[in-house]
């Protein structure tokens, strides 16, 4: 007697449950071999910039050092001149881009070249106290520190009394490097002030080097002026005729000669690599243009 049609219902059933088991299994093997095959795309992609980067950055370093030496105007370094934005490329999809600010995430930013800054180590005490943070006790004890001359503006912090909070006030304002001088083209009114100027010449100096306009050199091939001071020997008559600043703001600028500039000694300079749409490591690298030297080289 055969067996009821419903006996082999069961049989059918564990045939379909079993197929759905290896369905799920092999996908489950097939997004993890998917997941695999991106990390290792993704990390032969990042091994690669990181790879490359170093390279690129030296070529766009050289690069800098080349137009350093052919700078069309030499005697002086102006606010323009240094957050002109540059870019350079290289074969295939590799290029770079460089520049002489901190951009923030508006894109905008403050030019970071060593000169615009106050030579922590060379500053007197009367300028040291006039920076934020610091008041007269602070500013003693980093003028008597037997640290002094700091390699690093991150020493400061080891100088006795100064805390964290007193330093990120005026990091951003002091350098370890150059000659103590100041260029008055990039310089901001903070470390001005801390010079000795008051107020009313701190504001006449930064309106000046805005419209002053500066006569391209004749043998040159610029074709458009620069805005900025290009002469110091001048500027207590130029701003006196400018903006009627009084005698005694005029002998301010006389006697902080030895104490200003306009160019730069030092700079430091932002390289970004680029692959492609991707960004490498990102370098900021203070330099000596007049030797081609490297004074320090940060990855960031």
């Amino acid at each position: 007697m055969p067996r009821p049609y419903f006996y082999r219902q069961p049989e059918k059933a564990s045939v379909l449950v079993i197929c759905l088991w290896v369905v799920m299994i092999l996908s489950i093997l097939g997004l993890g071999l998917t997941g695999l095959v991106f990390q290792e795309i993704k990390f032969a992609s990042t091994y690669q910039r990181l790879v490359l980067s170093l390279p690129v950055a030296r070529a766009a370093l050289k690069t800098v050092f080349l137009e350093r030496q052919n700078d069309l105007t030499p005697a002086y370094d102006t606010l323009a001149e240094l957050t002109l934005p540059s870019k350079g490329v290289l074969c295939g999809d590799n290029s770079y881009k460089y520049y002489f600010t901190d951009l923030d995430a508006s894109g905008s930013g403050a030019v970071v070249d060593e000169g615009a800054l106050l030579n922590i180590n060379l500053a007197s005490l009367e300028m040291l106290e006039k920076l934020p943070g610091l008041n007269e006790d602070l500013a003693k004890s980093i003028v008597d520190s037997g640290l002094r001359p700091f390699k690093s503006i991150n020493e400061v912090l080891l100088v006795e009394g100064i805390s964290e909070k007193d330093f990120i006030l005026f990091k951003d304002m002091v350098t370890v490097y150059g000659n103590g001088k100041v260029n008055l083209n990039t310089a901001n009114k903070p470390v001005l002030l801390a010079l000795g100027m008051d107020e009313e010449l701190a504001d006449a100096i930064l309106r000046f080097r805005k419209e002053h306009k500066i006569e391209p050199p004749k043998d040159s091939f610029v074709t458009e002026p620069e805005y900025g001071i290009n002469n110091l020997s001048t500027l207590a008559a130029d701003l006196a005729e400018f903006a009627s600043i009084g005698l005694r703001q005029e002998q301010t600028i006389l006697g902080l000669s030895t104490w200003l500039d306009v160019k730069s000694e030092y700079l430091r300079l932002n390289i970004i690599p680029q692959f492609g749409g991707a960004s490498g490591v990102r370098y900021s690298i203070t330099i000596h243009p007049s030797t081609n030297k490297v004074i320090s080289w940060r990855e960031y």
